[in-house]
């Protein structure tokens, strides 16, 4: 008998074993359904609980000493829903029952999906010793810690800083429905530390520079419309998409001072330039030109699932607020003028950014006016509604009534050629 079919039976069977081996790997790390259950927006009063832990951490920021954040079961559900919406399809589940930390998420994986479920108890200096297991496979100590330094290195890679977990979380205690947590934020914006999302970093000097252009020409010649200051940042860049995240970014400072803080980070030197922020107007209010600045430098910094959400957050922050968040004599409540401000800052970054289409938006922005990024026809809209009112009208964020009045408001700011 020949070798040469013995030696490519061999090579069949080999691969065969290898296929056979890597399949029943799969199927292990994977499940056929998700652990996470499907869950609704976060809603009015879990969107303010959790801006409250938010409120609460930064403290440690200003201080610089480690604050105790006390998390109860409501709180862990309120973080749940908003980390699930932010960053759909993946889905994220934290909660504490009898004296345990469970921490579960699921990720669409081909047909099946991805479920990796940590769980700890007790007191721990740092973060808690988590039993990791993905699937059906349990994960040694040692594994985990690296897949964390991996994470860790991701983000680094990308432009964050963000400092290892044990040094922004102090310590823990699990109790029976709860926990406490000692917790030290670091500096800049966590939302710039952790790209998870794959966004390009911002270039901070570059930034800089265009705040800079922009506070030293208003000091010339003040300019109180966002729709010229607009074309004026984009002057001061290449027409390129790292160009224009730089001016959207360096607006939006230029626009809200503190609130855009949240974005860039404390890292963007901005030196004898910072001030005050400019109260320039969209269509005569201050909180629109607001929304639309931040809004505009969310997509650059996160992308859209995050932008999104997070103007969809604000308003519902609104509904329950005394005051509006943005502009304390403007309206508050659920404003769908607001939300078009935010879709429109979100659609115009999206063509600025996007190679294909950014040289035609650069040419009609240059010259923009009020209507090119807040169209006279949204100013119509329903705007201070209270909880009640928008959850009899539109249920929640992911109704489809609510779906419907966003589509509507999509096709008004194209009809207006924003996106274009």
């Amino acid at each position: 008998m020949s070798r040469t079919p013995q030696r490519a039976r061999r090579w069949k069977l080999a691969l065969g074993l290898i296929a056979a081996a890597m399949l029943a790997l799969v199927l292990l790390v994977t499940s056929g359904q998700p652990w996470v259950a499907e869950s609704r927006h976060a809603s009015a009063e879990q969107v303010a609980a959790a801006r409250a832990l938010a409120n609460e951490a930064r403290k440690s920021r200003k201080s610089r000493e480690p604050v105790a954040i006390e998390v109860d079961a409501a709180e862990l559900e309120a973080i749940s829903a908003m980390v699930t919406q932010g960053f759909a399809p993946n889905r994220f589940e934290a909660a504490v029952k009898d004296g345990e930390l469970t921490l579960t998420g699921s990720r669409p994986f081909l047909f099946r999906w991805i479920n990796i479920r940590a769980e700890a108890s007790g007191k721990s200096t740092g973060i808690p010793q988590f039993a990791v297991r993905i699937g059906a496979v349990p994960l040694p100590r040692w594994l985990s810690d690296w897949a964390l330094a991996r994470i860790q290195q991701r983000m680094a890679d990308q432009g964050g800083t963000l400092p290892p977990v044990d040094t922004i979380v102090r310590s823990m205690t699990i109790g029976e429905d709860g926990l406490t947590a000692r917790v030290l934020v670091p500096p800049g914006s966590l939302l710039a530390h952790a790209r998870a999302t794959g966004t390009p970093p911002i270039d901070e000097d570059a930034v800089a520079a265009v705040y800079c252009r922009l506070t030293r020409t208003d000091e010339a010649q003040p300019e109180p419309l966002l729709a010229r200051q607009l074309g004026r940042a984009l002057a001061a860049t290449e027409p390129t998409s790292e160009g224009h995240g730089a001016a959207l970014v360096a607006l939006a400072l230029f626009t809200a001072g503190p609130e855009a803080r949240e974005l860039a980070g404390d890292r963007v030197a901005l030196g004898d330039c910072s001030g005050p922020p400019a109260r320039l107007t969209l269509q005569g209010r201050e909180d629109w030109a607001k929304h639309w600045a931040l809004s505009a430098a969310l997509e650059t910094a996160a992308g859209n699932r995050i932008s999104t959400a997070i103007g969809e957050w604000k308003e519902l922050a609104d509904t329950l607020a005394k005051g509006p968040l943005l502009a304390p004599r403007d309206p508050s409540g659920f404003s769908f003028v607001d939300l078009a401000a935010d879709r429109s800052g979100i659609m115009t970054a999206q063509a600025l950014l996007d190679p294909a289409r950014l040289e035609d938006a650069r040419a009609r922005l240059l010259r923009a006016g009020e209507a090119d990024l807040l169209p006279v026809a949204t100013l119509e809209l329903s705007d201070g509604l209270t909880d009640a009112q928008f959850a009899r009208r539109y249920g929640a964020t992911d109704d489809p009534r609510f779906a419907e009045k966003v589509k509507q408001i999509d096709a008004m700011l194209r009809q207006g050629g924003i996106g274009e």
